[in-house]
């Protein structure tokens, strides 16, 4: 049955003449009048949850997310463009002690990405859990020929150059980007558009909160990139910056937040002469969520490569996040976690 707050809102000329044939006309035979007036009604979809963030949307989602590989490598490649429109972003060590971020765009379609740099396996390793489509520049060959077992849909510069642009303003390797629409373009023109069982996370809710040790002041630091995130009670949300200055979404000028940190604690070791890693994601180890201006310690792990990857408390329950963007900082023996 149609409820008050999903008709219509009718004239009230018109109710008044409906009343009125259905007083003069006997009222029930002049049901089918209605049912003609109720079929013009447009159909009111029920609202969906982002499965990523928890938020409600009432448009349609994309039939899957995309994930550009975006440098992180130092100062010459921030502030990078369309990082705030994402709802999951990765944070990944790579050789040298730098790091490099992952951002999964799945409810938002940014117009300028990038700066994009190269893959690595253990990014498309996390990518695979997303059911997501890969964007690139460049990379290594261990992940050349990973991705050419197409294990999962990629887009690389190298084959598709035409979407991609070097930016003016800076050097390269550290000036390629394109566009959130250019991606979705592709992906439909190359028929990876079909629906895909996005992963979901498990989300607080009913005023919920996570209870643990404070955390309002959390220090995560790669050798190269020294991570800080302060906790704004106001907002809920932890305001990130980085090597001590404010970091920001190059498009939007504004300070990049997020409503939680999960820290994956991984092992690493170098692969090859170039100091480039290898990461097992299915390896399982130590895991922090932070959230509320709180830090709660836990575990993570990961059946296979296909499935998705668990964060749970101490007792083997599922961590619940807020509501709202996440930033996942996979981390090694190099980097340093404090908080208070």
């Amino acid at each position: 049955m149609r409820t008050a707050k999903k008709k219509k809102k009718i004239s009230m000329k018109l109710i008044v003449i409906i009343l009125a044939v259905l007083v003069v006309g006997g009222g029930g035979a002049n049901f089918a009048l209605l049912g003609d007036f109720y079929s013009e009604w447009p159909d009111i979809k029920a609202p969906k949850t982002n499965p990523l963030t928890g938020e409600i949307v009432t448009g349609e989602l994309p039939s899957r997310p995309f994930i550009l590989s975006t440098d992180n490598d130092s100062g010459l490649a921030r502030p990078q463009s369309g990082i705030s429109k994402a709802d999951i972003v990765y944070e990944f060590p790579v050789e040298g002690g730098s790091s490099r971020l992952e951002p999964i765009y799945y409810s938002q379609t940014p117009d300028k990405i990038g700066p994009s740099r190269s893959a690595r396996p253990y990014f498309i390793d996390m990518a695979r859990e997303y059911k997501a489509v890969f964007v690139h520049h460049g990379w290594s060959p261990q992940a050349k020929a990973y991705l050419q077992t197409d294990v999962i849909p990629y887009i690389s510069a190298f084959t598709y150059g035409n979407i991609f642009y070097r930016s003016t303003d800076r050097y390269a390797p550290h000036n390629s980007y394109t566009t959130g629409e250019d991606v979705r373009a592709l992906i439909k023109e190359k028929g990876w558009d079909e629906p895909q069982e996005v992963r979901s996370f498990q989300f607080l809710s009913g005023g919920q909160q996570q209870e643990g040790a404070a955390a309002t002041d959390i220090n995560i630091d790669y050798r190269v990139n020294k991570n800080n995130y302060k906790y704004d009670e106001e907002t809920g949300l932890y305001k990130k910056s980085v090597n001590g200055e404010a970091y920001t979404d190059k498009e939007t000028e504004r300070q990049i937040t997020t409503r939680n940190i999960l820290v994956q604690k991984v092992k690493s070791k170098v692969l090859d002469e170039k100091g480039r890693l290898e990461i097992d994601m299915t390896a399982g180890g130590d895991a922090i969520l932070f959230t509320n201006g709180t830090a709660k310690e836990g575990k993570w792990s990961r059946a296979d490569l296909d499935s998705p990857t668990m964060f749970t408390d101490e007792e083997g329950n599922e961590l619940s996040l807020n509501v709202g963007v996440t930033w996942i900082q996979v981390v090694d023996d190099t980097v340093t976690i404090e908080y208070k």
